[in-house]
């Protein structure tokens, strides 16, 4: 009996601490930003934040694109002529995985991604593109994997971003490590009681 009782209180307390994990996914779809907002911003999602760089835009997309709706963040459509160059994504944490739609001003174009992790280089990926039928923009999706805590986009084109969706490193809600300590004493005592009634 007192085995039984043993393996159901371990059983028990492994289950809630793997389940008091929490892995922060964070979609940035810039609905929130009034359109002609200019960069930088910062845009908090789910307790992430997540600061927009370079110089572009947030404006309406007034159904020019397939994948990107709504307010995106872009450049040279909106407001200011002259928004150009590499776009920035700084985060609050580090991240272990970003995916984003985006759109360049011509009919084939590359989004090159460079990521960092403390301003020290993380590695990069180069992203194609093709042009949806009926539209005139190429787009396409970004998807990098690492661990990393901003990253620069640039293009030979003007760029459009949407849909930025961020995910953090899981960590261990702070009673997780209370807990197990506790588990780890509750199991020694329920052993010398099993050892003192043989």
């Amino acid at each position: 009996m007192a085995r039984t009782g043993t393996l159901f209180i371990t059983g028990f307390v492994l289950a809630f601490c793997t389940a008091q994990y929490t892995k922060a996914d964070a979609l940035f779809d810039f609905e929130t930003n009034p359109s002609g907002t200019p960069t930088p911003f910062t845009n908090t999602v789910n307790g992430l934040s997540a600061t927009f760089g370079g110089s572009a835009r947030v404006c309406d997309s007034q159904g020019f694109f397939q994948s990107l709706s709504g307010q995106i963040l872009i450049q040279n459509f909106c407001g200011s002529s002259s928004d150009s160059g590499p776009l920035t994504i700084s985060f609050s944490s580090p991240l272990t995985t970003i995916s984003f739609d985006f759109a360049v001003a011509a009919p084939n174009g590359t989004l090159s991604l460079a990521a960092f992790l403390g301003g020290t280089p993380a590695g990069g990926s180069d992203f194609g593109t093709t042009v949806p039928p009926g539209l005139f923009n190429s787009e396409g999706v970004a998807n990098f994997s690492g661990t990393f805590d901003s990253v620069e986009l640039s293009s030979d084109f003007f760029l459009a971003v949407d849909n930025v969706d961020a995910s953090t490193t899981p960590v261990p809600e702070p009673g997780v490590s209370l807990l197990v300590p506790a588990a780890l004493a509750v199991f020694a005592v329920m052993r010398r009681r099993s050892w003192s009634l043989r």
